[in-house]
């Protein structure tokens, strides 16, 4: 068995062994939702805390304990879901004992152990038997009689709630309309408020979200509160701490956070209390500009409250910062145009601006380019993010570098035709100046030696010079000689008038020389 199920296993038999009663589902769901966030001790001494809270031993407490572990009712709601769980089991019991009839159990069931109508056994009961307390009867009589009397006032009132069903249907449906109440919390308003014994559903809301509305003016969250407070899931006193907290944190927590928070926090602490914490770890969360960039893992910290989790908001909130600043600093400089992000979210934290700078420099200096190395910024982005290799992105550069110098001529070759004194077309005239420079590269990432050379291929043309001294100057030029050595070359040559013999060994010193200098 792996280690991931040993615990699961581990902590169910926890579950089932210190709440036996628990819902099946419950359990499973407790073991699905706890087994990354608390150890088997952990889980042990909530439990323990929570069954003390509760101190009862009614079959429902060990599922509403499950409950308040899974964060989806407060205590003080909870308490008040098992008084009615109470007076159920009262109720069942009396009535066997006393051997009631079916139908008056179930009326009184409905009525006295229902959170709809309000009407709560242990008071009732308790009023009824003192009104008959002072009649000549046994106790047996007694209870009986005070039975009657609950049954009697139970009957007056299904009596008079004939229309309240339908009138609360309509009166939910129109509220959940209006203040856009969640579908599941509507739904269970409807099962619970259609009741025959249900007080009317809107003196009740709007009692309570009036009281809401004075404190925090969120319409949306008010109504959802109290359909919340009206199915016992939390209290109205809750109710006004969550809206109260809500309004302190400027709205700016979900629904969902607020109730995890009332349900572990708020039966301790004030909303003054919880802003504080809350305030305490965005203050410590590194940021760029405010401190509420770091909201969601605020919460997050909040909603566990371990360290560990603080640790690691700690270092999310650290890469954050640093990926936001890196893509600041890219996004300055054109080199890096819509890829700052990618760059940013890939090395934020690993490297920083000047480390980037750097790799980036050195793969544009190994990438072909025709007159600037930055022709080559997407290529290079490429292989900094991984997404190219330096093989394919050299394969591409070259490509387009030969793309672009071939453009280039043509480009040149209007402004230097101006200077060819024959009458050859244009197209025959850049179709020589393409082959004649195919064998060489220099031309490529040079525009001052490609114009040198072109304006000597017209001289040639034109009959300044003969093929062997065009030859000889894109060697030259291609050898890396620069412009004013050959420019100084090509001024001897023409002075000297020599021979084609002379001018062949003149060529071949010049070359020698190169060679040598090297």
């Amino acid at each position: 068995m792996s280690e991931k199920a040993d615990k699961r296993s581990g902590m169910l038999g926890t579950i089932y062994n210190m709440l036996p009663s628990i819902d099946d589902d419950y359990a499973a769901k407790l073991v699905y939702t706890l087994e990354n966030k608390k150890s088997l001790p952990e889980l042990q001494q909530d439990i323990a805390n929570i069954s003390a809270q509760l101190s009862s031993d009614s079959a429902m407490t060990d599922t509403i304990a499950a409950k308040i572990l899974l964060d989806e009712i407060t205590l003080p709601a909870a308490l008040r879901q098992l008084r009615i769980y109470n007076n159920a089991t009262s109720i069942a019991e009396l009535a066997k004992a006393l051997e009631l009839e079916q139908e008056d159990t179930d009326l009184l069931l409905n009525v006295y152990a229902s959170f709809s109508s309000r009407k709560y056994f242990d008071v009732q009961f308790a009023t009824a038997l003192k009104d008959v307390q002072d009649r000549p009867l046994n106790d047996e009589q007694k209870v009986l009689c005070a039975l009657d009397i609950l049954l009697e006032q139970a009957r007056e009132l299904l009596s008079r709630n004939r229309s309240t069903p339908k009138e609360n249907r309509r009166a939910v449906l129109a509220t959940a309309d209006k203040y856009h109440i969640s579908v599941v919390l509507t739904a269970d308003l409807l099962r619970v408020y259609t009741q025959p014994e249900a007080i009317l559903f809107n003196p009740e809301f709007n009692k309570l979200f009036t009281q809401l509305s004075k404190i925090n003016k969120d319409d949306s969250l008010n109504a959802s509160l109290c359909a919340r407070a009206l199915l016992c899931t939390i209290t109205p006193k809750d109710a006004q701490d969550i809206t109260l907290l809500s309004k302190m944190l400027n709205k700016q927590i979900l629904e969902e956070d607020l109730m995890i928070i009332a349900c572990r926090y708020l039966k301790s602490k004030t909303p003054k209390d919880v802003l504080d914490a809350f305030q305490a770890v965005l203050q410590r969360l590194p940021h760029v500009k405010q401190k509420e960039e770091n909201l969601g893992l605020a919460v997050k910290v909040l909603l566990d409250g371990t360290a560990k989790t603080f640790d690691a908001a700690q270092k999310a909130a650290q890469l954050r910062r640093d990926r936001i600043v890196l893509k600041e600093q890219l996004s300055k400089k054109n080199l890096y145009s819509g890829y700052a992000a990618d760059i940013a979210a890939k090395f934020g934290g690993q490297k920083d601006f000047a480390q980037i700078e750097t790799e980036m420099a050195d793969i544009l200096r190994q990438l072909p380019f025709c007159t600037e190395a930055d022709e080559n910024k997407e290529l290079a982005c490429k292989v900094l993010l991984g997404t190219l290799s330096q093989t394919e992105a050299k394969d591409q550069a070259q490509y387009l570098r030969d793309l672009k110098a071939k453009t280039l001529t043509k480009g040149l070759a209007p402004e230097v035709m101006k200077n060819y004194l024959g009458t050859k077309p244009a197209e025959e005239i850049l179709e020589f100046f393409e082959s004649s420079l195919a064998p060489y590269t220099f031309w490529k990432s040079d525009r001052k030696k490609h114009l040198f050379a072109l304006q000597t291929l017209v001289a040639e043309l034109n009959g300044n010079y003969n093929a062997q001294i065009s030859q000889f100057v894109l060697e030259m030029l291609e050898t890396g000689s620069s412009l004013e050595v050959v420019a100084d070359m090509l001024a001897n040559i023409q002075s000297k008038k020599a021979s084609p013999e002379e001018l062949s060994a003149l060529l071949s010193r010049y070359k020698q020389a190169r060679a040598a200098a090297k």
